[in-house]
């Protein structure tokens, strides 16, 4: 099968700077409808992680992709896993590229107004579930249009945080799967610690470094990143030299970030870690009101991460 990737993801996507700077009424948006989803009996969704080159190095698990169908299309289509972003939508220029072979679905694609548009009654079918919205985002001018067989897998959009509100979100990162259920399963109960979600309903996460209280976004499109911050706010976690830069890109914005060691011990969603790697960019893409720095998928690799958005509670298995 030959897979179409209309981004180029071999640099991850962080979407913090660009989502924060909407303006909008994103109820229109994150109003997802899940069916078909459980507690006792998991209904796990694979993902697929995507390696790639950032800058001159190589790199494993930049990123995540989830396979999908959506509405009446014969094609896989994959969307980027992203709980950074704030709304869940397809990209405009890629998703055209079916429109040769399916009209009626360019129809379907609203003008909100001259900066945004939507996509009427999304439709997105995954192993165990479906998730619907009647106004679906749609990223304008996003991706490229590519010439599609119907055998062909094509990269379309990015799931974010939106889709999870109210729901419990299971990541079991060595097995390569998802699943969304009701409430959390008995057996992933344990030794679950308070939250909080920011005003677009992301995870907020506590560290705590020596007597410093701080507070972390949890970010799966920031993959390979165990800390990831502003230049302005790496004395908060590190003021050791540098060790280490990654050259990334985020939604366009090319840049390098540097790297140094965490010197000290740090409690992170109550599991505890040692000589890690804090990141700083002058882009200034990495924090927020409500965040003192990101992290991504890097340091939860070989375990499985439970997060109940409707009672703000976050464990690790």
């Amino acid at each position: 099968m030959k897979i179409l990737i209309t981004l180029l993801l071999v640099t991850f996507m962080i979407t913090v700077g660009c989502k924060d700077s909407i303006i909008l009424d994103e109820k229109q948006y994150s109003n997802w409808e899940l069916r078909d989803i459980s507690t006792n009996n998991i209904s796990w969704t694979k993902f697929k992680w995507i390696n790639g080159n950032l800058g001159s190095k190589f790199y494993e698990r930049t990123g995540i992709f989830i396979p999908c169908k959506i509405d009446v299309l014969q094609n896989i289509v994959t969307f980027q896993f992203d709980t950074g972003a704030d709304l869940t939508g397809i990209y405009e220029n890629a998703f055209s590229s079916f429109y040769a072979t399916n009209p009626e679905l360019k129809s379907k694609v609203k003008i909100l107004n001259s900066s945004y548009k939507y996509y009427e009654n999304l439709s997105l079918t995954f192993n165990g579930f479906t998730a619907l919205n009647k106004s679906g985002y749609v990223y304008k001018d996003f991706g490229s249009i590519q010439r599609v067989n119907t055998s062909d897998t094509i990269h379309i959009g990015t799931i974010g945080s939106d889709i999870f509100q109210d729901k419990v979100l299971l990541i079991d990162y060595p097995k390569q799967q998802f699943a969304i259920c009701n409430s959390v399963p008995y057996n992933y109960a344990d030794n679950l610690i308070d939250i909080t979600l920011d005003n677009k309903g992301r995870v907020i996460l506590p560290l705590k470094l020596g007597s410093k209280s701080l507070k972390i976004l949890f970010d799966t499109g920031s993959s390979i990143f165990p800390i990831i911050t502003d230049a302005n706010k790496i004395s908060l976690f590190s003021t050791s030299a540098d060790v280490d830069v990654i050259q990334v890109s985020s939604w366009g914005q090319i840049h390098n970030v540097t790297g140094k060691i965490i010197n000290d011990t740090f409690t992170l969603a109550g599991e505890t870690y040692s000589s890690v790697k804090a990141y700083a960019s002058i882009k200034n893409l990495y924090t927020g009101e409500n965040y003192d720095g990101i992290t991504g998928n890097a340091l939860f690799w070989d375990k499985t991460v439970v997060i109940d958005f409707k009672n703000k509670k976050f464990g690790v298995k």
